[in-house]
């Protein structure tokens, strides 16, 4: 199937049951990947530290070692495509009020009860393990509160709920989004929202200075709004057949401004460039990461082939689970790994990873998709019976 067929709701959706989520989730699983190594070996290694000499040279590794985090951003981009990719046809949906009720009921049925569990557990586990849970941190979250919140922005208890957080805010406004987009254009409207985002980061980096990690001034809402909305944009140039057909060139460009936006976060995490950059460095960051998308979106790429490598799509299929329970259990298993010896460090690293693992497979199928009799297609394992699973449908919905 070519990009250029997708003309139609309809095809849209068949390509996103298809090739075209397989690679997106992969990339998911890369971005779930990179995340749990930034928290591994954040407190580990220090940017000073990390210089190789390459044939004399000295070369720094710190900044492929430091941005993890960025991981978070694709996975905003890629929410967004997912999510409008059914509406983004000129008949789409999101049209009426019983539209957007359905809306909501689906994705309310889909994040909230694993957010609420993982939440309280986490709470529950800081709880007993430090003695210092802070009850009212806890009703600032269960009530979405802590996204408008400095102070409680990202939890102790598990600091990665922010961008959680920030998922199920643009999940609410979803349909304003929609709406916007289609009354002023694509054009006008990526460029305005892309406007509004850049803005907001300069004014709260510039109030409040952050070498790194998130902060309620550089990743609030309308800090990372932008990133969202070019997920959407992709989404609309996919199903009008705006994608280019040979995407090497997007791949590599993408890849060289990623590299390049990871230089500049570490020199600003070296202090050697001033923390305001950062709110540029994110659209540097953000256009090679929709470089790379496209490269993954076209049929056939070997990109995309190595996408859709069983196990990565596996991962980025359960990244929800993976991202709401690793913190915490990072922090429970392997609360010290800068002091640990490096066999103490592996054991405790083997054990985290296998009960996450553990721990995420059994609430991504019982909780995140507990409708879905057949559980092998949850996990891309082949039928008994050889034949198609229909139920793997329900697996459109996916989002980080």
């Amino acid at each position: 199937m070519s990009a250029v067929a997708l003309h139609s709701n309809a095809a849209a959706t068949t390509a996103a049951r298809g090739y075209r989520l397989a690679a997106v989730d992969g990339l998911r699983g890369l971005a779930i990947a990179a995340v749990i190594l930034q928290h591994v070996l954040t407190g580990m290694l220090a940017p000073d530290a990390l210089t190789l000499r390459v044939y004399g040279v000295a070369v720094s590794a710190s900044p492929l070692l430091t941005n993890g985090w960025t991981g978070v951003n694709l996975f905003f981009i890629l929410s967004g495509f997912v999510l409008f990719l059914p509406y983004a046809g000129d008949n789409g949906g999101m049209r009426t009020a019983d539209d957007r009720t359905r809306f909501y009921r689906r994705r309310c049925r889909r994040l909230l009860p694993l957010f609420y569990i993982a939440v309280i557990a986490a709470w529950v586990l800081a709880l007993v393990d430090a003695n210092a849970a802070d009850l009212g941190e806890l009703l600032w979250v269960l009530s979405f509160g802590y996204v408008f919140n400095a102070h409680y922005f990202g939890p102790s208890f598990n600091i990665a709920l922010w961008s959680i957080g920030l998922e199920i805010a643009f999940s609410a406004m979803f349909p304003l989004l929609v709406a916007g987009l289609r009354r002023w254009g694509i054009a006008r409207f990526v460029a305005a929202i892309l406007i509004v985002a850049l803005a907001a980061r300069l004014v709260g980096i510039w109030r409040s200075p952050a070498l790194q990690g998130p902060t309620f001034n550089s990743d609030g809402i309308f800090c990372r709004i932008d990133e969202f909305v070019l997920g959407m944009a992709m989404a609309r140039a996919v199903v009008r057949g705006l994608l280019p057909r040979r995407t090497a060139l997007y791949a590599l460009g993408g890849l060289a401004l990623v590299v390049l936006a990871w230089i500049g976060f570490d020199l600003v995490l070296r202090g050697i460039i001033a923390p305001l950059n950062r709110a540029w460095l994110v659209d540097m960051l953000d256009a090679g990461l929709i470089g790379i998308l496209v490269a993954a979106l076209a049929p056939g790429s070997r990109l995309a082939a190595a996408l859709a490598w069983r196990p990565l799509q596996v991962v980025g299929m359960m990244c929800y689970s993976l991202y709401l329970w690793h913190w915490p259990l990072l922090r429970w298993l392997a609360p010290d790994r800068a002091a640990a010896t490096l066999p103490q460090v592996a054991a405790s690293l083997a054990l985290f990873l296998a009960v996450t693992l553990a721990i995420s497979g059994l609430t991504y199928r019982f909780i995140e998709f507990r409708r879905v009799r057949d559980w092998r297609s949850l996990f891309l394992l082949p039928p008994r019976d050889g034949h198609q699973v229909a139920e793997a449908a329900a697996l459109i919905d996916r989002t980080a």
